[in-house]
């Protein structure tokens, strides 16, 4: 006859879902740092390529209206 008190032995299956969620939780964080990585090397290419457009231009001087026709065809209402 069976004993109705005596408990099953569950260690292998918490050893095997400690294991399984070891795994996972190690997938998910390499996945984190590759995507991590990934966006780093993108951001430094387009820094890198943004640096023709971000350099300072030159002042321009500005052409002063001191002709009276030139001031004329600003103001004209």
């Amino acid at each position: 006859m069976k004993n109705p008190f005596k408990k099953q032995d569950n260690s292998n299956i918490l050893i095997a879902g400690l294991a399984l969620g070891a795994i996972f939780a190690g997938a998910i964080t390499w996945l984190y740092i590759k995507r991590k990585a990934d966006i780093d090397a993108a951001a430094a290419e387009l820094h890198d390529h943004a640096q023709d457009y971000l350099k300072k231009k030159g002042k321009q001087a500005k052409k002063l209206k001191t002709d009276v026709s030139d001031l004329a065809d600003i103001v004209q209402h």
